[in-house]
């Protein structure tokens, strides 16, 4: 008999599934999540959306997340979440990267879930942050 998560929960799994480095996508995120980024169209589908985050895994193996604020008001879950790890990719944001080099962003993530999986994804970075952790900037 399968338990029916709260709508904070299923992304307290996700978060938790990546500190793992075991994220189970097809549990968690919907077939059709539509992944808005800053910087980019908005990408659709889980594939994209498992493929972004496994790259993401490799650079940064030992990612921890840790949530600072979860708040849930329906169909949305708005979580304050600090990363931090080592990066070990050459590059970030297009910038070369020295590595390995260690770091701690804060990021705001809003999803909508819908049917106990995530539907679609927002994220605020602090790219600055992370870019003079990683030694790209002066």
């Amino acid at each position: 008999m399968s338990v029916e998560l709260s709508n904070g929960d299923v992304v307290r799994r996700f978060y938790e599934g990546w500190n793992r480095g075991d994220i189970d996508f097809v549990e968690l995120v919907a077939e059709d999540i539509v992944n808005y980024q800053p910087e980019a169209e908005p990408q659709r589908g889980r594939s994209p959306f498992a493929d972004a985050i496994r790259r993401v895994m490799a650079a940064v193996p030992d990612s921890q997340w840790t949530i600072a604020d979860l708040l849930t008001d329906g169909d949305r879950v708005a979580i304050r979440i600090t990363w931090s790890g080592t990066y070990r990719a050459p590059e970030f944001r297009g910038l070369p990267i020295a590595t390995p080099r260690t770091f701690s962003a804060e990021h705001i993530h809003i999803y909508r879930v819908a049917d106990g999986k995530l539907a679609e994804h927002w994220v605020v970075r602090d790219d600055l942050a992370m870019l003079r952790q990683l030694g790209a900037l002066g």
